[in-house]
């Protein structure tokens, strides 16, 4: 038996709850990692977050070390940190905060708007929401100081490129790289009207991005596609048949990505499907690869069902963890 803590603001106690039918229907949103990364926050679609210890839980299979925190009604949609500094994407604003306080700080921009991602540029955070505007915020004080209207429809993802410049995908299926000193579009292109990635049947809009240097990564409906802004023109198909892709990560030389389906698939720059590895989760929402610990490096993958699946080595799953019922 399994349990959540769940907090009693009236009285302040915290009892322990045996999770019931909400454990079917949960699924992990985002998973963040700490600074050292020998720890990983994981938030559900229910705005539940759990802390698990990469070492003692996600090693080991051992849910002893699992924490839950106490409810909160802020979802974290996705993240962003700089030197400790967390600046997380929520369904109610965003949230700027260390470590120790990421599931008790208030919202340091309070909003109405659904905040899908945010990014880092110098000591200024960007994000993007559902209402297609990116703002930015600076990240000493909190305080928003303007803002790019920048898509129709939602902006799903934003990413830095280098101190003055960042890339945003939105919903109305076109990536565009963004200036900051004079908040002018650089440069623009829409994947879906590249004959290889076009998918007619699922759409034009772009659900995930990323960026290396001068290679961008994008897909949705159309499929995944890499990108070299230099020559502002498709390089590379990435096929993943019909699944739509919610996450996709540049690693070093290697690009991941996964979607709404088992599959994480792994290809080389040149678009060369490397590996193509099943997972036990129905959709993947988020991966997480723990680069700076001291233990064993690994690559997460979380969605629905609500568990974790652990890659000891890109090309096969090596164990479950799942923490709900």
């Amino acid at each position: 038996q399994h349990y959540f803590i769940q907090s009693n603001l009236r009285n302040m106690s915290k009892s322990f709850q045996p999770v019931k039918k909400e454990g079917y229907f949960s699924r992990v949103e985002c998973a963040v990692l700490s600074p050292n990364q020998d720890n990983i926050l994981l938030s559900t679609n229910f705005c539940k977050k759990y802390l698990l210890s990469i070492k003692d839980s996600i090693l080991s299979s051992n849910l002893s070390g699992v924490q839950v925190n106490g409810s909160s009604n802020k979802k974290i949609n996705g993240y962003s940190e700089c030197n400790g500094t967390y600046a997380l994407a929520t369904n109610s604003g965003i949230c700027i905060c260390n470590w120790d306080d990421i599931t008790t700080s208030n919202l340091s921009i309070d909003s109405d708007t659904t905040f899908y991602s945010t990014a880092w540029i110098s000591e200024k955070i960007i994000a993007g929401g559902d209402d297609g505007t990116v703002i930015e915020i600076d990240g000493n004080t909190g305080k928003k100081e303007g803002e790019f209207i920048a898509h129709t429809g939602s902006v799903n993802a934003v990413r830095t490129r280098d101190e003055n410049t960042f890339l945003s995908a939105g919903y109305d299926g076109v990536c565009r790289l963004w200036d900051t000193r004079t908040r002018q579009v650089v440069q623009q292109f829409t994947p879906s009207s590249w004959q290889q990635a076009k998918r007619s049947q699922l759409g034009t809009h772009l659900t995930c991005m990323d960026v290396w240097d001068d290679w961008v990564v994008c897909g949705g409906g159309p499929n995944l596609s890499l990108w070299y802004l230099k020559e502002d023109s498709g390089i590379a198909l990435l096929d993943m048949g019909d699944t739509i892709p919610s996450v996709v990560k540049f690693m070093g030389d290697t690009i991941v990505a996964a979607g709404n389906s088992p599959y994480l698939l792994h290809w080389a720059l040149s678009g060369k499907l490397k590996y193509k590895v099943t997972s036990k989760l129905d959709c993947v929402r988020d991966i997480a690869v723990n680069t700076k610990s001291r233990d064993q490096t690994m690559l997460l993958a979380v969605g629905s069902p609500a568990e974790v699946n652990v890659f000891l080595d890109l090309g096969y799953l090596s164990h479950t963890v799942p923490f709900l019922e």
